[in-house]
This record gives structure tokens, sequence and C-alpha cells, in this order.
């Protein structure tokens, strides 16, 4: 069986399901699968929200391939031992050039003659990881929400890119979420920690991390790391509601939210204020801004009380013409 990633649109939520041999493992391959599929429902204008969820029951990501990693350390050992206290140096000097390199990834003719420069030696590592690490930034930059749908284990880089999506709906039974690197002798190398502190708190991500510590549906829900736990046989209604909730608002309000939120943790307060002030200004001139007020005073005109008026509005969809 080879990696199959399939997308599908309906009511303006994008669907994109993945699977992949040997139990699941993150491998360059199948990420990139998933990302070109996230590239092109997020270019899409009609979707608003986007599903990333996994086919084969019982997986979502188990962790990265330990194949490819060991693969990949081959070559790494080597420069290790040539550069000895200079190492970590030269790691940051590769992955700085690396980082440059990849952006040359839309040309596939460039890409194709840099993937062959650079076979078997250090920098082909070096520009994996980049790889590795700006898809999950492009699933945390995404104007769109992303929800992963998590219907089975997601450890290491599964754990990774469900904390990069923005809400998380995890089906109970025997799976786990966690960062179990520690237990084989890494670290988390694509976020998790700085994911794990920033919605949890740092004692408690430092627990997980350290320990390796694997937590069940409900354990992960009762921590806020996630949105909801379910049974098995909803995950796939409670993510689709999930999903019209957040279909039903502004785009551009969700889209401002999302990047105010994330820009704002590394900066003052009064930065993050300035970011806002142009923010509310564009969203506040909508003509969602205006519908949604229309239908306000329409249910205050007709004795509702104002908490009715907002339940209305919950289920109004304020993007349809």
């Amino acid at each position: 069986m080879s990696i199959q990633v399939h997308s599908h649109i309906a009511n303006h939520i994008a669907t994109i399901a993945f699977t992949s041999p040997e139990h699941h493992f993150m491998t360059l391959e199948l990420l990139e699968a998933i990302q070109t599929a996230l590239a092109k429902v997020a270019r899409d204008p009609q979707v608003r929200v986007i599903i990333l969820t996994n086919s084969t029951p019982g997986y979502f990501i188990t962790h990265y391939s330990l194949d490819e990693i060991n693969q990949h350390m081959q070559q790494v050992r080597k420069i290790k031992a040539l550069t000895g206290p200079l190492f970590p140096l030269s790691v940051r000097l590769v992955m700085a050039m690396s980082k440059a390199i990849v952006r040359l990834d839309r040309f596939s003719s460039l890409r194709n003659v840099i993937n062959r420069a650079a076979k078997h030696n250090f920098i082909e590592t070096t520009l994996t990881y980049a790889r590795v690490n700006r898809f999950l930034q492009q699933v945390r930059n995404s104007q769109k929400p992303v929800i992963a749908s998590i219907g089975g284990n997601a450890q290491g880089f599964g754990m990774e890119l469900a904390m990069a999506c923005d809400f998380r709906v995890m089906a109970k039974g025997d799976y786990y979420l966690g960062q179990i690197e520690s237990l084989i002798g890494l670290m988390p190398g694509s976020g998790g920690m700085h994911s794990l502190a920033r919605l949890i708190g740092e004692a408690k991500a430092i627990e997980l991390c350290m320990l390796g510590s694997r937590l069940t549906a409900d354990e992960a829900e009762q921590l806020g790391l996630i949105y909801q736990a379910v049974d098995e046989t909803e995950l796939v209604e409670a993510s689709g509601q999930l999903a019209a909730k957040l279909a039903n608002k502004s785009p551009l309000s969700i889209s401002y939210i999302k990047r105010g939120i994330h820009k704002g943790h590394d900066q003052s307060f009064s930065q993050a204020l300035a970011q806002d002030e142009v923010a509310f200004v564009d969203t506040a001139s909508t003509d969602q801004a205006a519908k949604a007020y229309q239908h306000q005073r329409a249910s205050l005109a007709q004795g509702k009380t104002i908490n009715t008026a907002f339940d209305h509005q919950e289920i109004s969809d304020i993007n349809e013409k």
C-alpha cells in the first residue's frame, strides 16, 4: 500500500484525509503530499475551514519515521566526528543556507537539481528538516482555521502537527497524544515543546516532554490541550460541527483573530494592540459586520433578549449574500 491523500470540499469545509503504510509514520513523501493538498484548498475562495484527518482507523501520525531519521543521521554522524566542538555552529550555518534554498522549491526543475546535488550528504538532511518545519509553519500561518480530527495515535511529530492546527478534536480509545521523543533518545524538533508551553504552561510542558508522557483524549481535554474528546463513532460528526460553526463566521474576522493571537504572543501589549486597531476597523467595515448588526437589531425589535439574539447569530450564515 502506498501513501494516499484525498481532499473533499462541501459546505465551505475542505477535508484532507491521509493514510500511509507501516503504522502511519510521517515521511517526507507523505508530508509533501499533505502540503500540496493543503496549499490547494487554502487558495480556494470557497473554502473557509480545513480539516486534517486520518483515513486509517487508529492512526493519525504515530511519529516521524525513525528509518528516515536514521538514514539521514548516517551522514551527520560523520560531520559531527569531523567538526567536534564546531558541530553546533556548522548545523546553524547549513540550516540557514537550507532555509534559503527551500524557497526555490516552487520551481520544480530547480528543486530536482538541488535534490540531486544534495544527495547523500549533510545538506540533504538539513534541506529535509527545513521542509518539514516549513510545512508546520504553513499550517500554523494558514489564514483559514485548521482542525486536527484525530482518530488515533498522534505522537512525536504527529502531536506537533496537531498542535500546529487551531483546534484538536480527538477520538477516545486506546490512543495517545504525546511528545515521546525522550523515550527514544531524541527531543521534539519541530516546535512541540514551545507549542505545549504556550497551550498548557511551562511546568506541564517540561513534565510531558522530559518524561515522554502520553495522554488519552480525556486527559488532554482536561488539560485544555484539545477542544473536545469524543467517542470514536462521533469523531467525524463532531469535527464537522465545529467546522460548520467556524465556516459561519466572517473569514476576515477569523483570519485576523488567528494571526493576532500568534503574532501578539511575541509582542508587547501596546504593539499587539496597535496591530488589532487596524484589524478591528477592517472587520467592522465589512458587509458581514453590517449584516450581523442588522440580525441583532431585528431580533431585539422582536422583543428577544440579547442572549437570544446572539444564539440566533451563532447559527446564521452572515457570509451568504
